[in-house]
């Protein structure tokens, strides 16, 4: 695989392709990061890569922040169910067994789900790889109570974990 640097300048649509999914149904962090890739060679390190790119969700407006969070989808939820999910959040969840959620669990995702939406007016998001359902749940209960500015914070933070996931996914490590 192309490191991020050199594929930019020898594709960019193969590029735009490769990353488009790192943030879930969110390309305009790829596309606004691009042209700053494309002139540093130091964009061909990983960590580097992920870098530039949390920093342009967190430079972002405020708008745009948001309708990032507010693309990704409830964990174990109905777009699971409906398999609508992207691969990777597929992945993800099903590393984590929210696949193979019995009744109650699914019940109980259900409830936390909605708490949570009701009370933030966006999903509940947490980089779910190596997790299991129990520590799953109790990182749900706990962000419960935290305030709004809080936990917009830590979607933020989550999504930019998700991404270096997915970036070294990517890359095979």
């Amino acid at each position: 695989m192309i490191y991020p640097h050199d594929l930019a300048n020898e594709n960019k649509s193969e590029f735009l392709k490769t990353f488009d999914e790192l943030y879930e149904h969110s390309p305009w962090v790829i596309e606004k990061s691009f042209e700053s890739i494309k002139k540093d060679l130091k964009y061909n390190d990983l960590e580097e890569f992920h870098k530039i790119l949390s920093n342009t969700v967190f430079n972002e407006s405020i708008d745009l922040q948001m309708s990032l969070i507010k693309a990704h989808p409830m964990l174990a939820g109905k777009q699971a169910k409906n398999n609508e999910l992207t691969d990777f959040s597929t992945n993800e969840q099903k590393s984590a067994g929210l696949n193979s959620c019995t009744d109650e669990e699914i019940k109980l995702f259900d409830e936390l789900n909605k708490k949570y939406f009701d009370k933030f007016d966006f999903p509940y998001i947490l980089a779910v790889k190596g997790r299991v359902k129990k520590e799953i749940i109790e990182n749900f209960r706990s962000r419960l109570e935290n305030s709004f500015e809080d936990e917009k914070q830590e979607a933020l933070d989550q999504i930019n974990q998700i991404a270096l996931i997915r970036i070294k996914g990517i890359y095979g490590k």
